[in-house]
């Protein structure tokens, strides 16, 4: 005969912590060789090693895709003082002292 033992239903959740510590995000981490640990250096939390990765990982593809962005706006940057340089050389001599004339008034 087997015995069935009811449990609670409970909701998983991945970062669930109770307490200080549900107010921490975890940022600073700090590796704990023996035992192959992670723990947060902020609360003290012992974190899965898992979930680390899968943050840290998140937090690179933010950092990338913001490089990606500033690479671009410098490629943006770089084309426009290239069209505003050869703007200025198309200018003759003449016509550059007229202009800087002008804005000196």
């Amino acid at each position: 005969m087997r015995k069935v033992i009811p449990f609670e239903r409970r909701a998983v959740a991945t970062n669930a912590l109770a307490g200080a510590e549900a107010k921490c995000v975890h940022r600073n981490l700090r590796l704990v060789e023996r035992g192959g640990i992670v723990m947060c250096a902020d609360c003290d939390a012992t974190l899965s090693p898992f979930w680390a990765l899968s943050m840290l990982s998140e937090q690179y593809a933010l950092a990338m895709g913001h490089i990606d962005r500033l690479k671009s706006r410098i490629q943006l940057a770089d084309a426009r003082i290239l069209e505003l340089s050869q703007e200025l050389d198309a200018i003759s001599p003449g016509e550059r002292s007229l202009n800087k004339s002008s804005t000196d008034t």
